[in-house]
C-alpha cells in the first residue's frame, strides 16, 4: 500500500504556500487535466503558512521534508 503523500507548493495571489497532504490529484476537476477544483485547491492550502517569495517557500518545503517520510518528495503544483 502506497502513502500518496508528499509536500506541496502552489502560488496564490498573496503568496506561496506549502503543505504536507495526501491525495494532491483531488485538487483537479478530472485526471490527467490541469483544471483546478478551486474549493479542494482551497481546503488543502487553505491552514498552510503563507510566504511572499518562492525561495523561502521551497526552503520550508525541505526542512518539512526532512522531517516527515514521504512519496512524492517536494513537488511544485
Amino acid at each position: 500500500m502506497s502513502a500518496d503523500n508528499g509536500i506541496y507548493i502552489h502560488k496564490f495571489r498573496d503568496g506561496w504556500r506549502v503543505v504536507h497532504t495526501q491525495a494532491i490529484d483531488n485538487i483537479y476537476w478530472h485526471r490527467g487535466d490541469k483544471k483546478y477544483n478551486y474549493r479542494i485547491l482551497k481546503e488543502v492550502f487553505n491552514k498552510s503558512p503563507l510566504f511572499k517569495k518562492k525561495g523561502t517557500a521551497v526552503a520550508y518545503a525541505f526542512v518539512l521534508a526532512s522531517d516527515t517520510m514521504t512519496e512524492y518528495g517536494v513537488c511544485e503544483v
